[in-house]
């Protein structure tokens, strides 16, 4: 036989779990309801032609002959025995770097190829700075330049023409 305490608790305190009210059916306006049938569906167009690859060759051609008129400009100009390559956003590979509790500040300069030694000695004429304060890591084949000189760098690379 169940004491009152329990008869009183199972009548007076509602279900741990009650189901949920099942959701109305939903009334759409008559706009929204399609009348055209499969019959009446209206034709695919034909297909347009892609203009836009035709586009485009005129526009790599015209680039062509301005990288040409540049070349002729400056014939005196050889090209550098070395080429500093972009990152796949179309930046510079060229990073800050703070070493010692940021009291040594260098400047890394990555994605190099070709003769390195020359890069070092150009970049350091360029940047009127001593040989001493760029220095290649030939393990990793990254120049290691002394100072926070990013924009410096940028700068000369673009003048160059990477």
């Amino acid at each position: 036989m169940l004491r009152p305490a329990v008869l009183f608790r199972a009548i007076a305190a509602p279900p741990r779990w009650m189901p949920l009210p099942l959701p109305l059916p939903r009334q759409f306006a008559p706009s929204l309801i399609l009348t055209t049938s499969r019959s009446e569906a209206p034709t695919k167009a034909p297909p347009v032609p892609n203009q836009t690859k035709k586009a485009t060759k005129p526009a790599k051609q015209q680039q062509q002959q301005q990288q040409q008129q540049q070349q002729q400009q400056r014939p005196n100009q050889r090209k550098p025995p070395f080429h500093v390559a972009r990152t796949p956003s179309g930046n510079l590979a060229v990073y800050e770097l703070a070493k010692r509790g940021g009291n040594k500040k260098l400047t890394l300069l990555k994605k190099i190829e070709g003769d390195r030694a020359a890069l070092r000695a150009a970049l350091a004429e360029g940047l009127k700075i001593t040989e001493k304060d760029v220095k290649l890591n030939t393990l990793t084949g990254h120049l290691r330049v002394e100072g926070h000189r990013k924009t410096e760098i940028t700068a000369w690379l673009e003048q160059q023409g990477f």
